[in-house]
């Protein structure tokens, strides 16, 4: 099976419970958002060619093919949104599987049934809620409900990426749709890279009257300058 992949690459999880740990990534090209501070808006569409080290080729990727690149313990599965080319994703997530490598899966936890279809060969999954006032899309507070359940049965977290308009109802609401489920699960909230937020240490304290963990954790891999 073949599918449409931006790039593969090795680099440290720059983003939630896992920053630092040394991945492969597997980001995929779609998005079915298209987000205010995307940092990688050129994998919103499935257009362009496939990038690994200094070597380039043609889309669609043949899954062996990547999985022949495959070199660290954890595999970071991103994009764009991985869970819109489902079927190539669960083919591949299942090769991986087979190589007894663990699966990290970063998705916009807006499309639940596809998640619901590949969640047994994941480890661990990072569900970014998409915060209306930061992204400029609509709220998708049901999706994102259903998404965490689905989650719930492997280690899962919550991120949620704000600017300086982040509103106290948003916050209220992401702790709501938490709770409903496990106030255990952590939360990460990652302020947009370069941008000062007063109410920072505000926004925590609120959450933590509700939730067990809930960290500050901006994208360490902008700071270090890594892919």
């Amino acid at each position: 099976m073949k599918g449409y992949v931006k790039e593969l690459f090795t680099s440290i999880q720059g983003e939630g419970i896992k920053v630092g740990q040394r991945q492969t990534f597997v980001r995929f090209l779609g998005c079915n958002l298209s987000c205010h501070y995307c940092d990688t808006p050129d994998a919103q569409k499935k257009e362009g060619c496939f990038v690994c080290g200094n070597s380039v080729w043609e889309n669609p990727i043949e899954i062996e093919f990547l999985l022949e690149k495959i070199t660290e313990d954890v595999v970071a599965i991103t994009g764009g949104e991985p869970l819109l080319q489902v079927d190539f994703l669960s083919e591949l997530c299942g090769g991986i599987s087979k190589m007894n490598k663990k699966i990290y899966l970063d998705t916009n936890a807006t499309l639940p049934h596809d998640l619901e279809k590949i969640i047994n060969c994941v480890s661990t999954v990072a569900l970014d809620f998409k915060i209306p006032t930061a992204t400029g899309e609509r709220g998708f507070w049901s999706e994102h409900e259903q998404c965490l359940k689905i989650a719930s049965l492997k280690e899962v977290f919550v991120k949620i990426v704000i600017n300086r308009d982040v509103s106290m109802r948003e916050i209220d609401m992401v702790c709501d749709i938490i709770e409903r489920v496990s106030n255990n699960i952590p939360l990460v909230i990652q302020p947009v890279f370069g941008e000062h937020i007063s109410a920072l240490l505000d926004i925590q304290k609120r959450a933590l009257k509700r939730l067990t963990e809930v960290r500050i954790i901006p994208q360490v891999h902008k700071y270090l300058g890594l892919p």
